[in-house]
């Protein structure tokens, strides 16, 4: 998520071609969606409304640049959406095709034995390394680039965060070297290379909340998201991540059935518009959500709503 010291709603009129450009991701129609992504003097990178935008209208979709389940859930291992009591566990996937579409980074994952990594992170509550090793597994397969995360705004770590995560490096590197994966694959995995990967999540992972069936009301939909029994995992994406925070948003992201997220109108929207959706649970008491979106993600919020002390 951009995330930048000023959040306050507001169109800005004067935007910047060095970081305007248009992404492909897929919608309902074959037109590229109705935003732009520029860069700002005020909040940094921000998405914007290249036409008038309906409230409800579906704005994009977005598949995860990578997501991992929660440990103890019954998830597809690919893209998160439950599996039957019916499926095995030997195979932890929803249908053939997540299988396959898995099958370069899955297949270097079961050549490691995860046992002291899994047990020291689960130990401690700690989710985004997961994230960091299914990355990895992902670059040593071929199915993506070390620098896959690069364009994100990373956290600030201060030292003594860093040097709480010298143990997890060490025990994820050291299992995929005592699986005799050649030196030349895992290369790229320096301490420098874990710690920018987690600085990225750090502040960009989404938590996957699936509200299931499916929601034609948007005031539904947008309840059942919150609403969601559990959590079943994290996901990190690039173009939502672009998305500044508002308590009062204008647009909102949801997950129906698995990990393919959906971009929606909360209300009209004019062109030229800054596009933001909420980090939290909107819902909150003011104190509550500053509180919140400072631990969590490092900025004080000034959104209008904020400010106005509501």
């Amino acid at each position: 998520m951009a995330v930048f010291s000023s959040f306050s709603r507001r169109l800005f009129r004067k935007q910047f071609p060095l970081f305007s450009f248009y992404f492909s991701f897929s919608t309902v129609s074959p037109s590229p969606p109705p935003i732009r992504v520029a860069l700002t003097e005020s909040v940094g990178r921000a998405v914007f409304a290249t036409r008038p935008i309906a409230a409800a209208d579906l704005v994009h979709t977005a598949s995860p640049a990578v997501c991992h389940p929660y440990s103890g859930r019954a998830s597809c291992y690919s893209c998160l959406a439950a599996l039957s009591n019916s499926q095995p566990l030997r195979a932890p996937f929803c249908s053939q095709h997540c299988h396959q579409r898995s099958k370069g980074y899955y297949d270097v994952e079961m050549k490691a034995n995860w046992v002291a990594f899994d047990d020291y992170c689960g130990s401690r509550g700690l989710k985004y390394p997961f994230l960091v090793k299914r990355l990895a597994c992902m670059v040593i397969a071929g199915d993506a680039r070390s620098d896959t995360l690069d364009i994100l705004q990373p956290a600030n770590f201060t030292p003594e965060m860093v040097s709480k995560m010298e143990e997890e490096f060490v025990l994820l590197r050291n299992a995929f070297a005592e699986a005799l994966i050649g030196d030349d694959h895992i290369a790229f995995l320096t301490k420098q290379w874990y710690i920018n990967v987690l600085a990225r999540i750090r502040i960009n992972a989404f938590r996957i909340e699936l509200v299931g069936g499916l929601y034609e009301d948007l005031l539904s939909l947008a309840v059942a998201s919150v609403e969601a029994e559990a959590a079943v995992g994290n996901a990190v994406y690039i173009l939502p991540s672009f998305y500044n925070h508002d308590c009062d948003p204008n647009a909102h992201i949801i997950w129906i059935d698995n990990a393919h997220a959906k971009l929606k109108a909360l209300r009209d929207i004019d062109e030229g518009e800054e596009l933001r959706i909420c980090y939290i649970d909107a819902s909150l008491e003011r104190d509550a959500r500053r509180e919140l979106l400072f631990q969590g993600f490092g900025f004080q919020c000034n959104c209008s709503r904020c400010l106005h002390g509501d």
